[in-house]
């Protein structure tokens, strides 16, 4: 019985320390690149993520600026958009923290699919 009822302590505390959002859907998101040609090396903020088709899980909350290069194309930035994910507002009526706003877990990237028409140098 005394296990039962520290078990339920437990469950109850978590329940309460973490974010609708954070719960829900997580403090990661599926993102898909692809380019045209593809084949095209990807980074995210600097750093060398993989080619061209990919599909990578990123945090949410650290992400700015995708990067595409190929040999013999021009290099292509752009800024990663994010937008207000909704199921971050429950967390303020469930625990009346701000748990899923310090995770990243309130912001999804919009739009979760980025492609790439690379042009040819000159």
């Amino acid at each position: 019985m005394r296990k039962v009822i520290m078990l339920s302590l437990v469950v109850s505390f978590m329940a309460m320390v973490s974010g609708c959002a954070t719960v829900i859907k997580g403090t990661t998101q599926s993102v898909t690149i692809d380019s045209s040609p593809q084949g095209a090396e990807v980074s995210i903020d600097g750093a060398y993520v993989g080619m061209t088709p990919l599909t990578i899980k990123l945090a949410k909350n650290k992400k700015e600026t995708i990067t595409v290069k190929k040999k013999g194309y021009r290099t292509v930035s752009r800024d990663m958009t994010k937008s207000f994910d909704p199921v971050g507002i429950l967390n303020i009526f469930w625990d009346l923290s701000t748990t899923d706003f310090i995770s990243g877990a309130a912001m999804e990237y919009e739009p979760n699919s980025y492609f790439f028409e690379l042009q040819p140098k000159s």
